[in-house]
């Protein structure tokens, strides 16, 4: 695969995000509405082990950190993801491509949309579901499509006034922690503490498709890697502090599979805990809707380019340099699912299986890159030893399998949904190929 097949869009998007701002599209895609509601299911499973089984799942994504970054540090590219992935297998990297067009059109999105509404429900009772919804997402497809510079400004705003609402949640419940709560550590036993990993891991897998957007990003061999360390530091560093937190303040029987709502009001009250559950929780939720619209527009944009959609989904607007035609499409699966599919929750947690495929792709790729593609390797400004590459990138991978054959016993139907989404997927490669050869 050749340099210019991995950056055809070069030269059309616009270098306008630096290092802040690509942090912050990477908090953004962590923290999302999923921690408010995964981390009361996950502390169903464990208990007060809960911040032990965030350990156990970041420490795949921290191992994935070697390979990603080598990648970013080589060619940083738009729709980075895919591209990575097709250098491990082509077909199965058009499948990943599949599963996360379901997962995050026809699930994640939505899902987001909807819990967002439910939050601003609380401020402003009344407000219809559906419609208020369809809004949010027509807000931020505009946002998306006049420039990646108001999307990189719009995700700085609103990730600095989560932080805030979740420091909000640290400080005053540290002091309200009460031993007593945080025994016996593991009720769940081993299984419990490993499925509750599984759960976690997407909490912080999603800020490593915040490469998809290497070719807008300013000087970004360098400020990828660095964005990819600091942002999952933030991150972790939250959420270690939040879990122990929740589990801390209130009996963990009474958090299970509840939002991190009942904790807080174990010692928040008024404007502060307002700004918590409604503040926090609703930017959590329009973070990641803005950069998933982000991302959307750009996997069209690259599938196109590849020559699984039509042409004009190859087009760049001139006047504010984004991919106008992806974004819409992305805008209308998203709005048709929240129209027409009844509960958003199952396609949702489907996207648990699309992003451990994606990230297990692109470390195989990785473990194999400076063998086949020796000459991606050697470009690369971050470039670790082949050794040290091959076991972070195989432990990692052994971790990401063992997680989803987990997650394929835990979440039955939405692993079928992969599944299926996965095998449509290389239909499709191997049909457009075929279509190809005889044309």
């Amino acid at each position: 695969m050749s340099d210019s097949e991995m950056q055809m869009t070069e030269g059309k998007l616009r270098k306008e995000i630096n290092l802040p701002l690509l942090v912050t599209v990477m908090v953004g895609l962590n923290i999302g509405g999923a921690l408010f509601v995964l981390t009361g299911i996950a502390a169903g499973q464990t208990g007060p082990s809960l911040f032990i089984a965030q350990i156990i799942a970041a420490s795949s994504v921290f191992l994935s950190l070697v390979a990603y970054m080598m990648f970013t540090s080589a060619i940083p590219t738009t729709c980075a993801s895919y591209r990575y992935a097709k250098l491990f297998s082509r077909p199965l990297a058009v499948a990943a491509w599949i599963v996360l067009v379901v997962g995050i059109g026809v699930g994640g999105m939505p899902l987001f949309t909807i819990a967002a509404v439910k939050f601003l429900q609380i401020l402003i009772p009344g407000i219809p579901l559906i419609g208020t919804a369809i809004g949010i997402l027509v807000l931020f497809y505009v946002i998306n499509v006049v420039g990646i510079k108001p999307v990189g400004w719009v995700q700085l705003g609103t990730v600095v006034v989560l932080l805030i609402a979740l420091a909000i949640f640290i400080g005053p419940g540290i002091p309200a922690i009460k031993a007593e709560n945080l025994t016996p550590l593991f009720t769940g036993g081993a299984m419990g503490l490993i499925v509750s990993s599984a759960l976690l891991y997407t909490l912080c897998a999603g800020g490593l498709f915040g490469i998809d957007i290497g070719e807008e990003t300013k000087a970004a061999k360098a400020t990828i890697p660095k964005a990819l360390v600091i942002s999952m530091v933030v991150v972790v560093v939250f959420y270690l502090l939040v879990e122990i937190v929740a589990v801390g303040v209130v009996n963990w029987k009474i958090f299970a599979g509840e939002t991190l709502a009942i904790p807080a009001m174990q010692f928040l009250s008024g404007p502060l805990l307002g700004l918590f559950v409604v503040g926090g929780g609703i930017l959590a939720c329009m973070t990641t809707i803005n950069i998933i619209m982000t991302l959307s527009g750009r996997y069209f944009l690259v599938f196109a380019e590849d020559g699984f959609l039509p042409r004009p989904f190859r087009n760049i607007n001139r006047r504010f340099g984004t991919p106008h035609w992806g974004l819409t499409l992305g805008l209308i699966i998203s709005v048709i699912a929240v129209v027409v599919i009844p509960s958003l929750q199952t396609m949702g947690l489907m996207l648990n299986f699309g992003l451990i495929f994606v990230v297990t792709l692109v470390l195989l790729a990785a473990y194999k890159l400076p063998k086949r593609h020796p000459e991606i390797y050697e470009k690369a400004e971050f470039k670790p030893k082949q050794k040290t590459l091959s076991i972070t990138s195989l432990i990692a991978v052994a971790i990401n399998i063992f997680f989803m054959i987990i997650l394929a016993i835990a979440l039955k139907l939405a692993f079928v949904i992969f599944i299926a989404s996965a095998l449509v997927g290389i239909g499709v490669y191997y049909g457009v190929m075929r279509r190809k050869r005889h044309a």
